[in-house]
């Protein structure tokens, strides 16, 4: 043996065998970063971090898909086929583990296993309920042309409950570690970091065919995942339209406050309104007959009934007294957390002053990201 080969096969040795491949590797430390920002922003962030909560989603998807084809063309240890998942093995497991014992073999054990598959499969129902609720409740993202208000309001309560389900099984997944790791002394550390681990007996990867090909299955889900959201995106806006609002409505309405979009009241509900002008909440706004016509024949044609945002759906369609925006229920419950000091204060005004805030009211879409409450509407009167 030439010293060469010796010496090869010697740093080899001190290495350790490859048990974790790059791309599973890149993928399991990328995909604690995006979920960790995705619960983060989703709980503590709001409506102002939403497009961080989305981007964090978004990865997700795309790592989910990714480890899914990875399951099938992945190296030994990342292939499904491998998991010892059988319910014997995962009996067999939970006894050893009564009984002080955990067999490392340089793959996952049952429970790891089983973690694994309702990780990936959770995660990816997480990403898919969120990308549906942000297509029904905010008109917004590659579904929003297949999903409705109600639709999205159900996956909105689905995507909470798996987000809640997903922390307790990161939870559950660090303890599962920290067992094996302190208690039985198994390299699983070292083995997702270095992704080599001393283990004698230990079957080895190989490394550098699988980095290239996990290479080109990233760069091709990349790439899917684009197309399909160019496509998707350029499927027509059933739900929404623009539209140009009338001379006469500008003309009369917006000189006392900002024009609403017709979308916020019924038909019937802009007609009980038109017909009240004269005593409109305590004061004369009574028009011509001709502007009258003109104000009504736009808010109809474009009213509530018109249009299947979440405004539109919510508050536009729903009962309130003397037809106030203010006095719909999903309207209190949007708002019921508001101090009233910033609806009375000189930046906001009052209640009904939706553009004080929403920065997107005068066309009706109302989206959580256009969100923006005046500096001056926060401070304290001196």
């Amino acid at each position: 043996m030439s010293l060469d080969t010796r010496e090869k096969r010697e740093g080899a040795k001190a290495a350790g065998v490859l048990v974790r491949d790059l791309p599973v590797r890149v993928f399991h430390w990328s995909l604690v970063a995006a979920v960790t920002t995705a619960l983060l922003s989703g709980w503590l962030g709001g409506k102002t971090l939403l497009w961080l909560h989305v981007s964090a989603g978004v990865t997700v998807l795309g790592l989910v898909i990714f480890r899914l084809i990875w399951w099938f063309a992945g190296g030994y240890y990342a292939r499904l086929s491998t998991y010892p998942l059988h319910p014997e093995k995962v009996k067999a497991h939970l006894r050893g583990l009564l009984a002080g014992r955990s067999r490392f073999d340089g793959g996952h054990n049952p429970a790891g296993a089983w973690m694994i598959v309702a990780m990936v499969s959770g995660l990816g129902l997480l990403s898919l309920s969120g990308l549906a609720a942000l297509g029904g409740l905010e008109n917004a993202g590659p579904l929003r042309a297949f999903v409705s208000v109600g639709g999205g309001e159900a996956a909105g309560e689905v995507h909470e409950t798996l987000a809640a389900l997903i922390a307790a099984a990161i939870a559950l997944h660090l303890a599962g570690v920290f067992m094996e790791t302190r208690i039985f002394g198994h390299p699983l550390i070292a083995a997702m970091t270095k992704g080599r681990v001393h283990a004698p007996g230990v079957r080895g990867e190989s490394g550098g065919p699988l980095v290239l090909r996990g290479a080109v299955l990233a760069a091709l889900v990349a790439a899917a995942m684009w197309w399909a959201n160019q496509a998707l995106a350029g499927l027509p806006d059933t739900r929404w339209r623009p539209v140009q609002p009338a001379a006469a409505y500008v003309d009369n309405c917006a000189d006392c406050h900002f024009a609403y979009h017709p979308s916020l009241r019924t038909a019937e509900g802009w007609r009980r309104i038109m017909a009240g002008l004269s005593s409109h909440y305590g004061e004369d706004a009574s028009v011509s007959e001709a502007d009258g016509k003109a104000i009504l024949s736009y808010l109809a044609a474009n009213d509530a009934n018109s249009f299947s945002t979440l405004a539109a759906v919510r508050i536009g369609r729903a009962p309130a007294k003397d037809e106030r925006l203010t006095e719909t229920a999903f309207w209190k419950h949007r708002h019921g957390h508001i101090p009233k000091a910033i609806f009375a204060s000189r930046a906001v005004g009052a209640k009904s002053n939706c553009k004080a805030c929403h920065r997107d009211a005068e066309s009706g879409r109302f989206n959580a990201w256009n969100i923006h409450v005046p500096s001056t509407a926060k401070e304290k009167k001196s």
